[in-house]
């Protein structure tokens, strides 16, 4: 399972300041949590005329600026579709708590307090003060971040850590594999690398361009 899960619900239905609660618990715990908004309206966040304008204006796909504090990146998202801008991120991340694309299909939790009247086909988890009538839905109450978080954890957080002792990407795509394959691809490249001068460590990572199409 991807690390990804997508708060949805009304405006002022407290959505951010509980994803800033949980945020802020699971960052304590030493876990590297992002956050994607999403809006419909355009995004101002860089002025005409900057050195990353002109870069962007002149096709650069990531045109970024840094100074000691913090790095800001700017990357086209015209022809990327949701599900590809969202993997894309989880992947340099233990968790990406998505705000927004209420349709699109992520896993969902859906903040409500009138809950008879709302369909929960694809919601894995309510938040509100009242409890939904489908008992199979995980509920939880808001004033509990806590709960929260430590629910996410177990379900998203841990389980992508021991599917990524090892991933393979073929062109950015994520390929299946079942644990044997794992297991073996892991003990086999354990055993070549082992055999070389600083070969030998805990995390391991391998970039292999074939140069042509296999």
């Amino acid at each position: 399972m991807n690390p990804i899960i997508s708060f949805v619900g009304h405006s002022n239905s407290g959505k951010t300041t509980l994803i800033e609660q949980i945020v802020r618990i699971l960052s304590r715990k030493g876990y590297r949590v992002g956050v994607l908004k999403h809006t419909h309206g355009a995004i101002k966040a860089d002025q005409r005329g900057t050195d990353t304008d002109r870069f962007r204006l002149a096709g650069a796909g990531i045109s970024s600026i840094t100074d000691d504090k913090m790095l800001v990146r700017f990357e086209k998202a015209a022809g990327k579709s949701p599900k590809d801008i969202v993997l894309a991120l989880s992947k340099e991340l233990d968790l990406l708590i998505v705000e927004g694309y209420k349709k699109e299909y992520f896993p969902k939790a859906l903040f409500s307090d009138e809950l008879s009247s709302v369909n929960l086909k694809g919601i894995i988890a309510t938040i509100g003060k009242k409890t939904p009538p489908d008992g199979n839905v995980r509920h939880f109450n808001p004033s509990k971040p806590n709960d929260i978080a430590r629910w996410l954890e177990q379900t998203f957080i841990l389980p992508a850590r021991q599917d990524r002792v090892i991933q393979i990407f073929i062109d950015g795509k994520s390929l299946p594999m079942k644990p044997f394959v794992r297991q073996m691809i892991k003990e086999t490249l354990a055993g070549m690398l082992k055999s070389l001068k600083g070969g030998r460590g805990r995390k391991t990572q391998i970039l292999i361009d074939f140069s042509s199409k296999m």
